[in-house]
């Protein structure tokens, strides 16, 4: 082949592989925003339950107080009955809150990990974009000798 031939040969090939390059880089940029977004909406997903968690901490310590006043005005205080009600609906509560807290928190963990499962694959696509770009480089490297030098395997002007 030609030198002609061989220098359009290698300016494909150098094509091809910066397009190989970029395709890494944008790999690279998507699994950062990836991780970045999975991370800001998990972050604000905790923020969210965290204060739902307090909000239904208020309202169960209302709901308590009205049941204690209920029990007050209807002369049931001395009752031993109703300690172990206030009891019963303040286990009751406490486990409800708990429960929606540790499902929202549960949520935002998932968020978080599938985030950066998300990433990590754009990462491994990046890697394999940027070894197709060396192996495209090498490839191209390699048939420009074989073409500028034939397969005699003897440099110009040399020996064997």
């Amino acid at each position: 082949m030609g030198v002609i031939a061989a220098t359009a040969n290698l300016a494909g090939k150098a094509v091809e592989a910066t397009q190989q390059h970029e395709q890494s880089k944008a790999y690279r940029r998507a699994a950062a925003a990836t991780e970045q977004e999975a991370n800001r909406r998990a972050a604000a997903m905790t923020e969210t339950a965290m204060e739902n968690q307090r909000r239904a901490q208020r309202n169960a310590r209302m709901q308590l107080a009205s049941a204690r006043a209920d029990a007050g005005a209807s002369n049931l205080l001395n009752d031993g009955s109703v300690a172990v009600r206030e009891r019963d609906l303040a286990t009751r509560l406490e486990d409800e809150i708990n429960n929606r807290t540790d499902a929202a928190l549960q949520e935002a963990d998932t968020t978080r990990r599938q985030g950066a499962l998300d990433a990590w694959n754009l990462r491994v696509q990046s890697r394999n974009a940027h070894n197709s770009m060396l192996g495209t480089a090498l490839g191209a490297a390699g048939g420009l000798t074989k073409d500028l030098f034939g397969n005699q395997g003897v440099w110009p002007g040399g020996k064997a």
